[in-house]
Parts: structure tokens; sequence; C-alpha cells
């Protein structure tokens, strides 16, 4: 009985032409030799499979084809050359595994022998398949025959980590990216050799199979050769599988289903039917992160011919991605998305990934709900009432709360509105706040912006203020022996000369309500520090109102500060779990 040959050597390209999925590369060296303007060094990267290997020997059989068509950059495949060359005994083309050739003293035979001319091809041509395994030493002594090679030379190198190979070798090659190969061409190839090999399929089997391939074609007919032993002559989904473990992409459909409209029992149901087929939990979790990225691409839309081209579904199953997609949101998609992939390093270490993959589907069922937030902002702008001015200055707006949080608001409410405070009502009450309306009140911080200026020049319109007021001519004289030392949107430090005066002017602070209410509408509702000027300021630096940090002052700063400690905002966070304040907008009249 002759040794069966696997289909990935028997169906391996011979030509250009054949090759599947790197039209890029393809064409680029086509029109390379019929333009005579071939590189001598060649470096092709890629992921396992995708035909470095492959191009490689192609390239290396059309340089030396002698029965090549004028015109045409494919390879007789006829020639003496070229039998030679897809033989493995040609004596100009040799072909090294990288991964057992490491040493200096391996590159040093090449070294020596590409002097010589060929003997009976145009080129010598060297191909190193895996180079990043060579030592690097011995990538040094390839530099210079690579920076200088002879005429009659041509280097090929192929490596699935192009990282790892020296800056110094990338720099004097021509690289090719060669790209993963799309579900819809490695089904389309497989199709294509079961044709030849007289063995029918569905369309939706192959498919799945190219999917598990991820990218690589070489390993889709590595999966393909172990389907076909294990059918019956036809090639059905089921078939696929049963033989690779795969879930069915209807589960995935039943399972995401679930997630979305938050239902977790439907969701276990669901896997417990994958279980019992005796699936692998961690490929299920790879095929389901797989399944919900595509179902992201297509919530962000775009046309269907780019879609199929991103994504590895068929057409049908576009349709119905598309119709779940209408029944959430891209923001729950992507916490979902997030929820999975954090959680399928666990399921992998998991003892039991069983028990770890149905923890993360009853985390993403009850996942809360995310929503976009400039949609909530928009929300907000629409519904949030203008309320009184704080002080004279500034008006601040914030939305109101849900009906059934303010409920539980309303117990620590008094009757009566203060003349400065705030007050939210539901939306489901009216239009108009009126008496007879329940509200929460809240106070703001009596903060002031106050003239710009150096301390000195402050203090001195507080002293103005002070006599237009008409205070006593004690205080006023008091204030001769002292100064302004730091002012700020919380504390406002002033010094005398004598601890006498410091005494007193902190009891006159306290005895003369004039006296304070001068410092507040000044400064505004801050705490005032009374100090000894031979003492250093408490403060760590002065920053008074006009100076700025990252375009804001102090004032600004201040602001900020009472907004996110106000009792509503710190409610709103609550209500809003995970949530956080973006953004603080100072509304100036």
């Amino acid at each position: 009985m002759p040794a069966y040959l696997v289909l990935a050597r028997k169906y391996r390209p011979t030509t250009f032409t054949e090759v599947v999925g790197q039209d890029h590369v393809i064409t680029t060296l086509k029109n390379a030799i019929l333009s005579g303007r071939v590189a001598h060094a060649f470096l092709f990267c890629g992921v396992r499979g995708v035909g470095k290997t492959t191009v490689a020997r192609i390239l290396a059989k059309s340089l030396n084809c002698t029965g090549r068509a004028p015109g045409d950059a494919d390879p007789c495949c006829v020639c003496t050359s070229c039998k030679e060359i897809a033989a493995g005994y040609s004596v100009d083309v040799r072909e090294i595994d990288g991964a057992s050739n490491t040493s200096v003293d391996n590159i040093r035979d090449i070294n020596e022998n590409i002097k010589y001319p060929p003997v009976s091809s145009n080129y010598k041509i060297i191909i190193i398949d895996e180079v990043h395994m060579i030592s690097m030493n011995a990538f040094n002594a390839l530099l210079k025959t690579l920076e200088e090679p002879p005429p009659h030379a041509k280097f090929i190198f192929a490596t699935t980590e192009s990282h790892k190979v020296p800056a110094t070798i990338n720099s004097r090659c021509q690289r090719f990216n060669f790209r993963t190969i799309s579900v819809k061409d490695i089904s389309l190839g497989m199709a294509n050799i079961l044709g030849k090999e007289g063995i029918d399929s569905s369309p939706e089997a192959l498919d799945m199979i190219a999917r598990e391939a991820q990218g690589s074609f070489r390993d889709a007919l590595s999966l393909l050769d172990q389907v076909i032993a294990f059918a019956n002559g036809r090639i059905e989904i089921d078939t696929v599988q049963n033989i690779l473990g795969i879930g069915s992409r209807e589960i995935f459909f039943d399972i995401l289903g679930a997630m979305i409209k938050r239902e977790p029992s439907a969701a276990l149901e669901a896997l417990s039917k994958v279980f019992d087929q005796g699936y692998d939990p961690e490929q299920f979790t790879l095929d389901l992160i797989r399944f919900l990225r595509n179902l992201i691409l297509v919530s962000h839309g775009t046309n269907d011919d780019h879609l199929l081209q991103m994504i590895d579904a068929t057409e049908s199953e576009l349709d119905s991605l598309k119709k779940m997609a209408e029944k959430t949101t891209k923001e729950d998609l992507s916490n979902l998305f997030s929820i999975l992939l954090k959680s399928e390093a666990e399921i992998k270490k998991s003892s039991i990934p069983v028990v770890a993959l149905e923890m993360t589907i009853i985390k993403m069922c009850m996942a809360p709900r995310l929503v976009d937030l400039s949609s909530l902002l928009s929300r907000i702008d629409s519904r949030s009432a203008d309320y009184s001015q704080v002080g004279g200055r500034h008006r601040t707006k914030i939305p109101p709360l849900p009906a059934s949080r303010l409920k539980t608001l309303e117990k620590n409410t008094s009757d009566g509105l203060g003349s400065d405070s705030f007050a939210v009502r539901s939306p489901d009450t009216c239009d108009t706040l009126t008496p007879e309306t329940k509200v929460e009140r809240f106070r703001i911080t009596d903060i002031r912006p106050v003239p710009s200026g150096a301390p000195g020049e402050v203090w001195e319109i507080l002293k103005k203020t002070m006599q237009g007021r008409g205070l006593d001519g004690l205080v006023l004289s008091m204030l001769d022996h002292g100064e302004l030392i730091s002012y700020g949107p919380n504390e406002v430090e002033i010094g005398f000369t004598k601890s006498f005066y410091r005494d007193q002017f902190e009891s006159y602070l306290k005895t003369k309500p004039d006296l304070k209410s001068v410092i507040e509408d000044v400064f505004g509702a801050v705490q005032t520090k009374v100090l000894v000027l031979s003492q250093k300021t408490s403060l760590m630096e002065e920053k008074p109102y006009s100076d700025t940090l990252d375009g804001q002052s102090d004032m600004h700063r201040a602001l900020r500060k009472e907004a996110m400690e106000n009792s509503i905002v710190r409610e709103a966070l609550k209500i809003f779990d995970n949530s956080s304040i973006e953004e603080v907008r100072i509304i100036n009249d």
C-alpha cells in the first residue's frame, strides 16, 4: 500500500498563481522578476502556515527556471531545474533549517560555498527557514556576505518571529509581511481541493474548519485531513463539530442572547448542552470571544462586503448578528467582551475550567447595562432644571434624581426653602416648583471671587471695605499693625506684628459680627487664620485667586470641590455603579 501524502503536501502550491491569500506579496515578486529588479535578499515574515517557505521555493524555481514563458513569472515546473528544486536535491538551491543550523560554523560554510558560481542554474539561492533561531554570532558572521554578496547569490529568509531578527539583518533585506488568510479564501481553497479529491462538503462545514485554522491554510488542510478520515463520504457541519469538538454557532447566539436579556438561567442551560457533548471549555471560551468580537464589529456598522472581510461569518450569520446587535448597545457589548477577555486566562489556569466558565457566564449576565455617556449627558442637559443663583454670582445646573431615589431622600427634608438653598424635584411631579412640592434641599458654600492682585493690594481693599461699613475705629487702627499673608478659596491668613494684636483681632472676630461679615463678603466663607508675622505661614505655598494651574484658578478649583462634595452629586454616583465625574463646568451669568 503506497504511503499516504497529506493534503498540505499533496496540494502545496507550485506556482505563484496557486498561492492563496498573499496577493500583495505575489504581485510584487512577479513584477520584480519580469522587470529584472530582484533583490539579493528577502525576509518573509508571518504566522505559521501562510505560505512563506512555499513562496520562497516558487521564487527560487522562477529565478532558475529555463522553460519560463516570456512575460510570465510563474515557473514551468517541467524543466530540470524546477524538478530538482521541487524534489529538494538541487545543488544550486539549498534549503536550511535555522533551528538545526544555529552556529557560526554553519554560516561560515554558507559564506564559503556562496562564493562559487552556480553549477547549472542562473543563481545560487540559500533559503533559511526559521531564521530567527540562528545565534547572534552566526548573524554577525553572515552580515558581510549579506551586505556585499556575489552577483549570482540570492538569500531568502523565513521567520514566524520577525522581532527576533537583528535590525542589521532586517535592513539588508526586502521585507514581506505575509498576512493571515481570510476564512473566505481558506474555504474556497479547501472546496477546490475537495473537488479534486471527489469529496462532497457543505459550505458551513468548510467555514467552521476555516475559522478553527485561525488564518493558517496549512492548519486548515491538516484539520480537513482529520475530518475526511472521520466522515463517511460527505463532510457536514455535524461531523466537523464532533471530530473537532467545536460548539454550534447557534449555541453562541443562544448564550449571547441570554446575556443581552440578562437571563443567567437560559445562558447556563445553553452552556450545559455544550458540555454534555464533551466540548473543551477552554476552546469554547476562545470561540465565544471570537463570536462576541464579530458581534461588536457588526454593531459599529459598515457595508456588508467590508464586514464579511473583517469577520468570520457567512452572509446568513451576518443578518442574525445584525438583529442581535440591534437589541443592545455598543457599550454593553464592549463591557461583556472585557469581562470575558479578562476571565479567559483564569479559565485556562483553573483546575476546574467548567465551573470557572459558568461563573464567568453568570457574571456577564449580571453585568450592569451601560449607555453612551454623550447621550446620557444630552438627556441630562435637556431635563436639568435651572436653579437659583448662588451669592448673586454663579448658576448651577443639576439633573433631577429618579423618583425612586428621591423618595428615600425626602425623609431628611424640611419645610420651606432657604434663600441660599437649592431644590431637586422628580421629573414626574410637575414642570414648575410649587410650595407643595416635596423637595430635597442642600446648601452650597458661599464662594466668591475676589479682586485679583497681590496680598498687599487685597489687604488695602479689605481695609477700605471696613471703613465703608463704619466699623469700630479700634478695629481699623489695629489693621495698620497687620497685613494679609495669603488667601485662597478655603483659607485666609492674616498676620500681625505682635501677639497682642493677634489675640485682640481673634477676639473681635468672635464678638463683632460686622467684622466677620466683611471678611466673608470679600473672601467668601473661608477659614480665617490669624498669625504673628515672625512665624511662617501654615500654607505650603501661596495661591491667590489670580494664580492659575492647568488653566484653572483657585476659585474654579474650589467650585469644583464644592460640586464634587455636594449631596446630590454623591447620590447620583451611588445610583450609577462604577461611575465617575469626568467634567465639572463653571456656568457664569
